[in-house]
């Protein structure tokens, strides 16, 4: 019975067991081999030009991939399917594979959401189960213009979080991409305009919540995720002032809870407390009346009664 090339089996394992007919033709055995693949049930043709072995799923990356190996060379998953991809904004996997095609080429399926990109070489693409996409920070850039402000929000503080994209690494793509006289970017510029002085990256949306009500007060900007040592311990306090010895803590619903953990919070207020830190806390269970609470403190002990 005939079997694949080794070659053969690398790309059909580095492609969500996917391979091409232009691909094939470079490989040995070729379409000889090809044809009896086919007649005796071995592997199947997906698409024109597409084939792959029988009986495998088409699932949604192996659906994404098939687009993208049918696509123009240098074509990328985008846009929400990237955010799926990389794992941050809670996306579903959208019913169509999203893609971006290099400019001045064309690439038209019902089943694919397709964006012609006049700045593909800027996406610092990266391969995650084989499936080219769009880096972090272009992902960053593309979504502003097909998600709500409060989810763009939170996927880029997830972008920052999960994948290590700075502040700093967000500007410069910013800034190459309007260097290029390209539409959009609102979004982004927003953002930077907003938290580009934040240093550090919320942990979990409560936080996230928390800051934007600090910066919507008009308030100074805290730091998130500061480290401090008290009491021979070491403490990552949410939110902090480390000048003034203020810092806010947000807890969920775990702090009432587990009683370990509201144990462990009294350890660590006492010792925060000893060593000259105004501690304030946000309870989740009582969002709003903490939240109002804490911005009065915040007011007159940063800006004065």
């Amino acid at each position: 019975m005939p079997a694949p090339s080794p070659a053969a089996i690398s790309l059909l394992e580095h492609q969500q067991a996917l391979i091409t007919r232009p691909q094939l033709s470079a490989l040995d055995g070729g379409f000889p081999l090809l044809r009896r693949l086919l007649r005796n049930g071995t592997w199947m043709r997906l698409d024109a030009g597409l084939y792959g072995p029988a009986g495998v799923p088409m699932t949604w990356p192996r659906r994404l991939m098939a687009a993208l190996l049918l696509a123009p060379t240098g074509s990328l998953a985008s846009h929400r399917a990237g955010a799926h991809l990389t794992g941050v904004g809670g996306f579903d996997p959208v019913p169509a594979p999203e893609i971006s095609i290099p400019a001045g080429t064309t690439f038209r399926r019902a089943d694919v959401i397709v964006h012609e990109s006049t700045d593909l070489e800027l996406a610092a693409p990266c391969r995650i189960d084989g499936i080219p996409c769009t880096g972090p920070t272009r992902i960053a850039m593309d979504l502003g213009c097909v998600i709500s402000e409060k989810r763009y929000r939170q996927t880029v503080r997830e972008l920052r979080h999960e994948h290590g994209v700075t502040s700093d690494a967000l500007l410069r793509t910013y800034l190459r991409h309007k260097r290029r006289g390209r539409n959009g970017g609102a979004a982004l510029r927003d953002w930077l305009d907003r938290y580009f002085e934040v240093d550090g990256v919320p942990e979990s949306g409560l936080e996230q919540l928390v800051l934007d009500a600090i910066l919507d007060a008009c308030l100074p900007v805290p730091v998130a995720q500061h480290w401090v040592r008290a009491a021979d311990a070491s403490y990552r306090l949410d939110l902090a002032y480390p000048e003034r010895r203020i810092c806010v803590e947000v807890d969920g619903v775990q702090h009432r809870d587990d009683v370990d953990v509201r144990e462990a919070d009294l350890v660590r207020q006492r010792a925060l407390e000893d060593a000259g830190w105004t501690v304030i806390r946000i309870r989740s269970w009582c969002l709003a009346s903490d939240l109002a609470a804490a911005l009065r403190q915040l007011r007159g002990h940063l800006v004065g009664r």
